[in-house]
Formats: structure tokens, sequence, C-alpha cells
């Protein structure tokens, strides 16, 4: 039966039962879906009813289901469209579809869906219960001829493994060192076949300079046995060769001479073991010792070997050497998108453009993360090493490729000068960083040379870190408001609050432009809490005047949601401000999922437990998983505004939309679109099910005194 274990291999299906298959019936007509299950049942089959689309979706999540029976008119959701579902997500399940429709496109659809065969109704109970047998079976017997492939080649593979021959090269030589007996694994090993060694000596396949120190041991292997090392070079005109370790054992083997005479043949017995993955790993642990791993760059400690006899043979030559720290900009938000595996693709393409923009003579060398540092030696002036600099930084001008996206970065570069700006490694390096980080400062995407006055760079880390305390303390950040609206009743049902810097030079600086500073130098726990007590005191005080709010959502960084405290300090928050965890919730991207799991789980679980809703931002663009939307405490997923852009003039069906509010529908999670700008677009999400809205179409991010008027105006934005 189809819930049980699959039979052995040469078990047939004589004796197939359909008893515990798990059958779907999926039909909105009440009396029709009951009529079904009991004949189903009376067959003995396992049979779950379900009256709707959405709940259908629920159960095949849930896994296990062997057939669905499929009516094509539901009340929530059409059969086709349901089909297609299942196709896309290649969900392991038969369908045969029972449908009043006569209509032979329909038929047709279904069948093209993949659906194994279309009953119209009424239908004959025999001809339902013999389609049903046939479908079941035919499914059985697939599953059981899977398995005995999968048995087959099992045993074929075991057969192979025990007449292989023995892994090692295992050979005799005559007097002469000449090859008497070699076993099949020559072939794979060195790349002849045994006759073609027949009669050759060992020293002739050697490589050339082996041979003497194994002329040597085989001279002396008489007196006992012997190891060596030696390299044997393919003979099927591959270009690599080998490395085996042998062991020589002297050998004498009786043999019939002159019919009834017998006689002794001496000869050396060898094992000759191939070690060649060996020594590659000892020469790549010699390599990575100097060579960064995911590059294969130079890394410091060989750059700075380089750097200073490149300054030995400057002071000789009274040349010049120019030492550039090369910074990518905007790496981490591409990183961050695309995930760190494409990163790390991204980081070697950087590496080999930049490589392409020098000469054979310089060296190009990644210290770690988006940081590379270049060595450019025989400069005769300074000017020499801007010319180098203004070349790479155009270069990097130019999008990448990942995943079928251009990406697009900076390089911002610091130039150091032998011996003008330093005459020991460490300070040219310093200073090279130093000027860099003057570059980024000065708006990035270019060069600079160190100047003595630009200063250290802690202390500008130190000075940034302190601007950004004082912000905090002379209440320079301030929180902007976007409206959440719901399609049905166009009326504000909750606000995202985004956080703002009022730079007393700068004007509004944006969260992307300084968050990732604040993460960097440890203050993003202390900057949250900040965020969260306004809006929660914003919305305490929304409460007070009579306004209704049912929903204040935050963004939260995966660094702070990993903070043992912060859940007991969410809390507090909230306590403090009387305000119901469940008005509150928490705005996740998917990365945090690719961090500590178990660790993540905990903290979700625990802030679910208090009442505090959770939400993933941006779903689809990252890691999406339906695992841990089944597993963790979800309560609202959040279209990313990339596909709601895609609803466009003549391209207003989009799949992916379709698909994640189905997906949250049989989930039970709220779904909010965001980026909504148009009312074409409010009006496909509202036609697909996306009741909740965000974008410009119904407000911009406003200052809390704009919000508290538009709240206070009880406003309902047209249709």
């Amino acid at each position: 039966m189809l819930g049980a274990d699959l039979p052995t291999v040469g078990e047939g299906v004589t004796g197939f039962s359909p008893e515990g298959a798990r059958i779907l019936v999926v039909d909105d007509e009440p009396l029709l879906r009951d009529s079904l299950c009991a004949i189903l049942r009376r067959s003995g089959y396992d049979v779950f009813p379900c009256a709707s689309g959405q709940e259908a979706l629920a159960s095949l999540m849930a896994g296990g289901i062997d057939l669905i029976l499929l009516d094509l008119h539901l009340g929530d959701l059409d059969g086709l469209d349901l089909l297609g579902m299942i196709r896309s997500a290649s969900v392991d399940t038969a369908v045969i579809v029972i449908s009043g429709d006569t209509m032979v496109e329909s038929a047709i659809g279904a069948l093209r869906l993949g659906a194994s065969d279309y009953l119209r109704k009424p239908y004959e109970v025999e001809v339902l219960l013999h389609t049903v047998r046939r479908v079941v079976q035919r499914r059985y017997l697939e599953r059981t001829n899977r398995e005995i492939a999968r048995q087959l080649e099992y045993s074929e593979n075991l057969h192979r493994f025990l007449v292989e021959a023995s892994p090692d090269l295992i050979f005799t030589l005559d007097d002469q060192f000449r090859f008497s007996f070699v076993n099949d694994r020559a072939v794979d090993l060195v790349g002849f076949a045994p006759q073609e060694l027949q009669g050759r000596t060992l020293l002739s396949v050697v490589a050339p300079q082996d041979v003497d120190k194994l002329r040597y041991v085989l001279a002396r292997v008489d007196s006992g046995q012997r190891q060596v090392e030696f390299r044997i070079f393919r003979g099927d005109h591959q270009s690599d060769e080998r490395h085996f370790d042998a062991v020589l054992v002297p050998a004498r083997f009786t043999a019939a001479t002159n019919g009834a005479n017998r006689g002794y043949t001496s000869c050396i017995y060898g094992l000759a073991r191939d070690v060649s993955d060996r020594k590659s790993a000892e020469e790549r642990l010699a390599h990575l010792a100097y060579h960064d791993a995911l590059t294969g760059l130079p890394n410091r400690a060989l750059f700075c070997d380089r750097l200073g006899l490149a300054m030995v043979q400057a002071r000789r030559s009274g040349t010049k050497v120019a030492v550039m720290f090369v910074d990518l900009d905007r790496f981490k938000l591409a990183n961050d998108t695309f995930g760190h595996q494409q990163g790390d693709q991204l980081l070697r393409q950087v590496a080999q453009r930049l490589q392409g923009g020098l000469r054979e003579t310089d060296t190009l060398a990644r210290l770690g993360g988006d940081e590379f540092i270049v060595l450019l030696t025989g400069l005769n002036q300074p000017e020499d090493a801007g010319i180098v600099a203004h070349k790479l930084v155009t270069d990097m001008a130019v999008p990448f490729m990942i995943e079928g996206s251009d990406v697009f970065l900076t390089a911002s570069i610091g130039v150091a000068i032998f011996p003008r700006d330093g005459d020991d490694i460490e300070t040219l390096v310093r200073h090279a960083d130093i000027a860099m980080y003057h570059v980024k400062s000065q708006g990035k995407n270019g060069f600079g040379y160190f100047l003595p006055d630009m200063g250290e760079i802690s202390s500008r880390r130190f000075a940034l870190e302190n601007e950004i305390r004082r912000a905090i303390e002379h209440n320079q950040f301030d929180l902007f408001y976007q409206p959440q609206v719901d399609s049905e009743s166009r009326r504000v049902i909750g606000c995202e609050a985004l956080i703002r810097w009022h730079h007393p030079e700068k004007g509004t600086v944006p969260a992307g432009a300084f968050l990732p500073v604040v993460e960097e130098i440890g203050l993003m726990s202390s900057l949250t809490d900040w965020v969260i007590e306004r809006a929660c005191r914003d919305l305490n005080a929304w409460r007070d005047a009579g306004m209704e709010l049912p929903r204040m959502a935050v963004n939260i960084s995966p660094a702070v949601l990993e903070d043992a405290d912060f859940g007991d300090r969410l809390i507090t928050l909230l306590n403090r401000y009387d305000i119901d965890p469940d008005a509150f919730e928490i705005e996740l991207t998917e990365n945090v999922f690719i961090a500590d799991q178990e660790t993540i789980s905990s903290r979700l679980e625990s802030l679910a437990r208090s009442g505090i809703r959770i939400a993933i931002d941006d779903f689809g663009t990252q890691y999406s998983s339906l695992s841990y939307l089944r597993n963790l405490p979800v309560n609202t997923i959040k279209i990313d505004q990339c596909f709601v852009r895609e609803i466009e003039q003549g391209r207003e069906d989009s799949t992916i939309i379709r698909a994640i509010v189905a997906i949250a529908a049989g989930l039970g999670l709220h779904v909010v679109a965001e980026g909504v700008e148009t009312s074409l677009q409010a009006s496909f999400l509202k036609a697909v099910g996306a009741r909740e809205m965000q974008g410009f179409l119904f407000g911009r991010p406003m200052v809390r005194e704009e919000f508290t008027r538009l709240l206070g105006q009880n406003l309902v934005f047209a249709h």
C-alpha cells in the first residue's frame, strides 16, 4: 500500500491493495463531496474532504497525499489555477479532475497541467472506482519501479566495487627492472594498459628528475625492503604527473625449467600508492599560508614580503614604490541582497578585474572582506600611481553580472608613496588606508594620495561614533511614518516607522546612509531601542487623542535580534507606554534566517509567546523558504516592491504575486504589498487578495505631525 514501506526487489504488485492510499477530495458542493468520500471509504481508501482551494493547498503543504479528486469550479480558487500551483511546486501527488464542465478545452487544459484523468459529472460509480484504482495502482507501480531501479543501481555499484582491482599499483620487475606483471589499476593511475608496460623498465616511465634516485634504490633492493617516492607522467597524453609512494621488496619464485628440473626466479615486488592528492594538499597548505583562499591572490603576509623587497630594490635604483589600498563601495548591500555565496562570486570577479588593470610585475593582494591592496614598483614619479588608480576606478564602474542581474560597485582607493609617505611597511599600509577613508568621506568612487594632515583612521572612527552618539543625545534622529491601507475600506490600518537623521550640516539623511556605520561601530542596539521607544510614545499619544491605529511596524536588524536581552527590553517599552503587544510588529528581512537558525528560532518563539507580531520584509527576494513560514511564528509577509513594479500595462498578471498570496492564505498569514504607486497596481493586488498595501499611492514617509493630521482626518483613500 502507498502509505507503507516500499517492497523489496522481486516483490510484485499482485498483492496490491488500496488500503492506506491517502486521497484528498476537493469539492465545494457538500452533498457531492460527502457522497464521493463515502464511496471511496467503502473501497478502503483513507479520504480527506476539502471544501475550498485554499484548504486543499494547506493539506498539500502538510504532505502525504497520494491522489486528489478535484472539482474545477471552486468558490475561492479556479481548479486549473490550483493544478498549475501543484505543478509549479512539484508536489508529489496524482490528480483526477471530476467536473461538470462539458467544455473540451477544460479537459485538455487539465490534462496539460498534469491531471492523470478527467471524469465528467454525473459519473458512474464503477467507472470512478476503476479510474481511481488504476491511477493509484499506477502510482504504486511507479514508486515500486523507482525503488527496484535504486536497488539495482546499488547492486551494480557494489559488484563493480568488489571486482575492481586493488586501489594501488601492484607490479613485479625482473632483474633488468623491466615490468613482468602490472595490475589493471595501471590504466587509471598512470594511463598505461598492463600490456603496454610489459617489457619496459620502470625507469623509462618515471619523471626524468627522479630517475637517478630510483636507480639507486632499485640497485639496493636485494639487501632488503626499500621505500621510495617518484613521479610518473601519465601515458595517455595528459599533462599531469602522479606522485607515488612505493614499497619495493625482493622476492624469489620457484619455476620449472627443462620439464622436471626446478629453479628460482628473482624479482622485485612493488606496491605503489598514489599520493598525488596528499602532495597536492601539502602544496595547497603551503600556498594558503601566503594566498587568499577565496580569490587565490596573495594575502597580507606575502604582500608585506614583496613590499619589503620592493623597498630595498627602490632604494638601490632610486625609484619609487606605491601602495594602494582598495575598498569596495556598496559591497555590503550586494552581499546582503544576493547572499554570501554570490557575494564570494562577486569578490572573485572583482579580483579578476583589478588584476587585469595591473602589470605582471605589480602585486594585487586581498586583505579580507572587500579590502584589496596593490603594490606598484619601479615608478619614476608619484603621478604614475595616479594613472593606475584612475584606471582601476574606471574599470570598477562597469557593472558586474550576478545571477543574470547587473551589480554596480565602485571603489575608493588610497595611495601612499615610498619613501615620501613612509619608509617602513606598516607605515605605508596605514597611510594608504587613511587616504582611502578620506576618499570615502568625500563621496567615494575615486582615489586620493595620502596627506599628513588627514589624521589617523582611528580618530576618524571615534569622531564618527561620537557624532552619532551626540545625534541621539541632541535628538537629531526622528521617525517618519508611512501609512498602510486596507484595500476594502481604504482606511489606514497601520504604519511603518522609518528612522531619519536631521544632520545639522547635511540635512535629512536616509537610514541607508548611516545605519551600516551604526551597526559597524556597535550602536545598533541602542539606536533600535530609541526607535522602538519613540514609536511606542507616538502610538500611545495617538490613542490617547482618540485616533485608532491598529498596528505599528518597526524594522529590526538581525544583529539586534540575536541579542539575548532584546525581547525583555522590547516588552519593557511596550508596558511602559501601555501598548498591546499584538499592535506591535517587528519586520525582519529574509536573510535573518541565514544566520544561526537555532538562536533566531528561539528569539522569535519568545517574542511570539509575548504576543508580538512578526513580519518578513522583502519576501521572495533573498532566502525564500516555506520551511520557516511553517515552523516559525510569522504573522505577515510583505511582497517586495520589485514584484509590484511588474504590474504594468499589458503585464498585469503577476504569477509570483498570485503564488505569494496563495501561500499566505494557505498558511493563514497577512499580506502587505510594498511600493504601490499606481491605481492599476492597487486594483490588481486587491483582485488577487492582497488587501493591505503600502506605497506612494497612499502616502510617502511623513513626519509625526503630518501623520497625526492624516489620522485625525480619518481619511478614506479614493479608489
